[in-house]
């Protein structure tokens, strides 16, 4: 654990210090020890790292103090324990543009009778992440919040709901128990939505090229006023421009299929459909002969893909005097519509005094146009793209897993003997050590024209591993939690089936076999897999 020292005059650092985040890795805890009672940490994100800084404070026995934590641009903090401190000490914390701020429960339990002060920065789109599992939140003192802006987020581990009351707000879990209370004060009522963790953007990212009378423009120089073209041919006049700016290290794994930005690149659609590589949201329909569409219903990982890796992103979305569906790089787009979500954009108070901007009832009905999430119209829609794809691309699909087992660098085949279909037998050394399950994979929804949300990576479904050496037959336990590399099991027709990830290890201490060993894996599924190269495609066809 690295240590800073805050103290006053001496021979140890003064009462102001600043680290960067970049100069610690995600497994290193840094100990800000507070040896005055007014002390300040500055944390910067010079390289935007995504590394999670893990901060201790650290407070003098018998001293009340004042520690006030600053976090910079980008800045990702976790207050990870708290010791030494005194009833009666105030803990400050500002936030800025990106910035993180997680408070754990062994932070929160060391820190009742003390105050908390969260600001999270009035001119800033920042996050604050609290989880309390384990303490009674009822009988601690309730954190104060500040700076609350449009886009700010405050996440609560384990609520399901919250609510807005005399000036406090408050989360709890499903079974009705508080896990979250923050005193809240000056907060528009209005404003305040809660949406159990699950936020939904229909958006053009920055940069995006919507079709105007006099030509092309990027969509964030659009303003009240200015006129588009439409689907149709004709032109309405724009009414509002909503943005937001969202960061990776503050979207939670669940929410990631929703939140990410989906790239159609060019000519994806059809010859020149998109003109240019176009990004938008997930939830943002696209118009298919009549359809709307959301786009995270169309990513096949080849010509239309999800970006999971980017940083941040900046959205925008269009709202016109009447619903209708404008150009985006020459795809038919929807323009915005208010399903109560337009809070989350950051630039809402320009509406929210303006009596003509209340929400909506949904989509307005547009003559041919109808709204397609799944069932045959979208499952049309995915066989052309992926028939586009391999088109494009070159890339193929197979039902071939080649699927393998790697021992110290060394590929084995199965076996030639048959014993029954779905049963395949490897010859291991002698002292094998780990065994490495090695098979093509995909994401679920990449290669199927079904309509699937499903992002998990598959290889081959097993629904039994054994090995026989000189003492015998032996099972292995599917459910070994020392077997890496395998999805969740799942029941198929009452037999139970984890499928592998595409690299799965099963250790040497597992199998503890005597001398050399067969390894029997039984397969239950494959998948189909893109086959992305010509000698991937080769060896397919030579099979």
């Amino acid at each position: 654990m690295a240590t800073v020292n805050l103290d006053i005059g001496g021979v140890l650092q003064p009462t102001t210090a600043t680290v960067d985040q970049s100069d610690y890795d995600g497994d290193t805890l840094l100990n800000a020890r507070a040896l005055s009672p007014t002390t300040t940490l500055n944390v910067n994100n010079s390289t935007g790292s995504d590394d999670v800084l893990e901060l201790q404070q650290t407070i003098s026995v018998g001293l009340l103090s004042t520690s006030t934590v600053n976090l910079g641009d980008d800045a990702n903090v976790k207050l990870t324990g708290l010791a030494g401190v005194n009833v009666g000490s105030t803990f400050n914390y500002n936030l800025s543009e990106g910035s993180t701020l997680e408070m754990t429960s062994d932070f929160l339990s060391l820190g009742l009778g003390n105050s908390i002060n969260v600001d999270l920065g009035e001119d800033a789109t920042s996050t604050f992440i609290y989880d309390s599992t384990g303490i009674n939140v009822e009988l601690s003192g309730y954190p104060n919040i500040s700076g609350v802006t449009a886009g700010d987020q405050i996440q609560v581990v384990g609520a399901t709901s919250g609510e807005y009351v005399n000036g406090d707000l408050i989360f709890k879990n499903d079974q009705g128990v508080t896990v979250g209370r923050f005193n809240a004060d000056d907060l528009d009522p209005d404003l305040v939505r809660f949406e159990g963790g699950n936020m939904t953007y229909a958006c053009f990212l920055k940069g995006t090229h919507i079709a105007t009378p006099e030509g092309d423009v990027q969509v964030e120089t659009l303003k009240a006023g200015d006129k588009v073209l439409t689907a149709s041919g004709g032109v309405a006049t724009v009414k509002w421009l909503g943005h937001r700016t969202l960061y990776k290290s503050r979207i939670p794994a669940k929410d990631a299929v929703r939140a990410f930005p989906i790239l159609i690149k060019k000519d994806a659609i059809a010859d020149n459909v998109p003109h240019a590589d176009l990004i938008v949201s997930p939830g943002h329909h696209l118009e298919f002969n009549g359809a709307l569409v959301p786009a995270m219903m169309l990513v096949n990982g080849q010509t239309i893909v999800q970006q999971f890796e980017r940083r941040s992103f900046e959205y925008f979305h269009v709202e016109l005097e009447q619903f209708d569906i404008i150009l985006a790089e020459g795809v038919p787009a929807e323009s915005y519509v208010d399903m109560g979500n337009r809070s989350m954009f950051q630039n809402a108070d320009e509406v929210a005094m303006n009596p003509d901007f209340g929400p909506s009832e949904g989509r307005p009905n547009i003559e041919g146009i109808v709204i397609a999430r799944e069932g045959a119209i979208v499952e049309a829609i995915r066989k052309q793209l992926l028939a586009r794809a391999e088109q494009l691309t070159g890339a193929q699909r197979t039902t071939d897993a080649a699927l393998c087992v790697e021992v110290d660098g060394h590929i084995i085949q199965a076996t030639p003997e048959f014993v029954k279909e779905g049963v395949y037998r490897f010859e291991l050394p002698e002292n094998a050590g780990d065994v490495r399950i090695v098979s093509r994979s995909s994401l679920v929804r990449d290669v199927t024209h079904l309509a699937r949300r499903d992002i998990r990576r598959v290889g081959v479904g097993l629904s039994a591993i054994a090995f026989t050496d000189s003492n015998g037959r032996h099972d292995i336990d599917l459910m070994d939690s020392r077997i890496s590399g395998m999805n969740k099991a799942q029941d198929v027709k009452g037999t139970a089936m984890r499928w592998t990830t595409g690299s799965a290890v099963i250790p040497a201490g597992v199998i503890q076999s005597a001398g050399k060993a067969t390894l029997e894996l039984t397969v239950l599924r494959t998948y189909t897999y893109w086959l992305d190269n010509a000698s991937e495609q080769a060896a397919v066809k030579a099979a």
